[in-house]
């Protein structure tokens, strides 16, 4: 099939179709190319050496039955699409039994070229959808398996497996198929220890929100092992619909860790005593040792501490101020550097920080150990940097563009065929398409952690938005811009900022909201633009400047000032979609080191207020 034209077979001794066969009101191809015969022996060989995107048949020729030609179609292609004419039910029933893709009745055909056209337009259409959508789902489950971390996908209550990689068979010593047979399987492996701490986990996660722990397994062979798993909900209209989560075969690291401790630890050092913060690090910069005052400083539990990364004590625009501290100990023997502690709250507090390093007898690093001493407020003028996951970003370049692209290919295909015919088929390859556009959306959260570091330039915001502005979906809608302003940011995450904004209203638009009226339990459902005042094409949207930074507004339906607070959580939306649209927005604004806020606009919409930017002046 071209972009023009598909090619079909017509096996019958009184053809119904005739050149040229014309779509005029198709955005697909716009024509049939037509190779005719009567005889079923000479559509089998032009069968052989010809492209066919489809066959139209006679239930009965005269060198062989319709069923007959069916069958010797099958042994040579058992996909491509065969419309069978018949006026018989019995024939009928019977060819939908035994390889036949449908039929059509010979009597209403005639005369009616034009329906039987469409008819075999529209199989050909959905066995090109269908295709593409397999062809999809198996790219994406062979990268899958091209990751060393186990993959996987539950159900919101976790009673269902929809998704897991073989890396489970490697880390719990047990087969994809007795999980997927099994669901509850993975418990049975965990420590008994830790078994409250895991389900108590997964009820959070089941609650809408995101976690991360450490725990043992006990494989069918006896051996014991340390698994470190990530979770994320994903929520749709209100509900957790799944949870997708990585976990990781962290044995070894653990190894490492208690070895180091167990050098680190010298019971008569009275660390405790100190009243500022201590902290000892092994030699790959691992917290292994820390006094009361730092636990009572962060507000986390010992056992929690043990498990955390150390960067995740602190501030993400100071992470890799500590990163380059602690190396700078290793290097030169000696540190200092000044950092925000996150406290369990989520609470920052100014520290500055002393080490030095530790040695072996003979010389050898065997770790890093200092102080932190809380200090005066201090202006904020840390940039955002965070290291990027290398291992992950061919996965994330080829789930967004190799399996993207194929996907909205096949989507528009579909589109095509649901204009013309309305089929219980295609509402199936619907929900193909959906499901795995779903799939490569949570797998991508799972890929894409941390925010690369800021590359700041001059950047006019009249030129970033016009750029964005083409490049969004937002059907008539009317953009207002309002300033001229030039801020200093990184471009490209700049872009990324506007692009999500103008989306999120353009989206949002159409979506109603349900209000609780305030001393009652009754509701009142605020209608969407495209049952009010026209959709997205009534829609204006305005960016305009602030004595600190610039606004994003619209006069679409607004954001209920209840809700204004949820609109950054990851997964949180008010149409069904990832959810992680003004969670990404929320995360470029904290990595320059800006604010922003959600408002009602002067027309009564959404308006988001991005405040503490750096105007560059002439």
């Amino acid at each position: 099939m071209t972009a023009d034209s598909m090619h079909v077979l017509q096996v019958d001794d009184t053809p119904l179709l005739d050149e040229p066969v014309g779509f005029p009101d198709s955005r697909g191809p716009d024509s049939l190319t037509l190779t005719t015969t009567d005889r079923a022996d000479s559509a089998l060989a032009r069968l052989e050496g010809t492209a066919i995107d489809g066959i139209v048949a006679a239930d009965d020729l005269p060198d062989r039955s319709g069923r007959a030609f069916v069958d010797a179609v099958r042994e040579r292609d058992n996909n491509v699409p065969v419309l069978l004419l018949t006026e018989s039910e019995s024939v009928a029933s019977d060819a939908l039994s035994n390889g036949v893709t449908d039929v059509f009745r010979r009597d209403t055909a005639v005369g009616c070229g034009d329906l039987l056209a469409n008819r075999i337009r529209l199989l050909v259409e959905h066995h090109q959808s269908t295709a593409i959508a397999s062809q999809t789902r198996r790219q994406l489950t062979e990268l899958a398996e091209q990751s060393n971390e186990l993959l996987w996908v539950f159900s919101g209550d976790w009673t269902e497996i929809q998704f897991v990689n073989s890396a489970y068979e490697t880390i719990y010593g047990r087969s994809v198929e007795s999980l997927q047979a099994n669901p509850a399987e993975f418990m049975t492996a965990i420590h008994p220890a830790d078994q409250d701490s895991v389900m108590q986990a997964m009820q959070r996660v089941s609650a809408g929100e995101s976690t991360e722990l450490e725990f043992r397994i006990t494989r069918p062979d006896g051996e014991q092992r340390w698994v470190r798993a990530t979770a994320q909900p994903i929520v749709e209209d209100g509900t957790v619909a799944r949870i997708v989560g990585a976990s990781r075969d962290i044995t070894e690291q653990k190894r490492r860790e208690s070895e180091r401790a167990a050098e680190l630890d010298s019971p008569d050092t009275p660390v405790d005593a100190v009243p500022d913060l201590f902290y000892a690090l092994d030699e790959n910069g691992n917290l292994v040792r820390w006094n009361d005052a730092l636990a009572a400083a962060t507000g986390h539990e010992d056992a929690d501490l043990a498990s955390m990364a150390l960067t995740a004590l602190f501030a993400p625009a100071d992470r890799e101020s500590v990163r380059q501290g602690i190396e700078t100990a290793f290097a030169t023997g000696e540190t200092a550097f000044e950092a925000d502690l996150l406290t369990a709250d989520g609470t920052a507090a100014p520290y500055e920080f002393t080490g030095g390093r530790i040695t072996t007898a003979d010389g050898s690093a065997l770790g890093v150990a200092g102080i932190g001493r809380n200090t005066a407020p201090r202006d904020s003028h840390q940039q955002a940097l965070e290291r990027q996951n290398e291992r992950l970003e061919e996965f994330v370049s080829v789930v967004s563009h190799d399996l993207r692209n194929p996907l909205d290919v096949a989507r528009g295909q579909l589109e095509l065929a649901r204009r013309d015919h309305d089929s219980e088929h295609l509402d199936a390859v619907k929900r193909s398409h959906d499901r795995i556009g779903q799939l490569i959306e949570d797998l991508l959260t799972l890929a894409q952690n941390g925010e690369a570091a800021l590359d700041s330039e001059p950047v006019p915001l009249q030129t970033v938005v016009e750029q964005c502005w083409q490049t969004v979906e937002t059907d008539d809608a009317t953009l207002e811009l309002r300033t001229s302003a030039v801020i200093r940011a990184d471009p490209s995450r700049l872009r990324q900022l506007f692009e999500n904004l103008i989306r999120n209203s353009v989206e949002h638009s159409q979506t109603p909201h349900t209000d609780r009226q305030d001393g009652t339990d009754e509701q009142r459902v605020i209608t969407p633009r495209s049952q009010s005042q026209g959709a997205a094409s009534d829609l204006t949207l305005t960016v305009g400047e602030l004595a600190d930074g610039f606004y994003v507004a619209d006069d679409g339906v607004g954001i209920p000032a209840d809700e204004r607070e949820n609109v950054f959580e990851s997964g949180y939306s008010l149409v069904s979609g990832s959810g992680f649209g003004l969670r990404i927005v929320d995360e470029i604004v904290d990595t320059h080191g800006w604010s922003i806020t959600v408002a009602e606009s002067d027309a009564g919409g959404a308006r988001f207020e991005i405040t503490g930017v750096e105007f560059e002046t002439a």
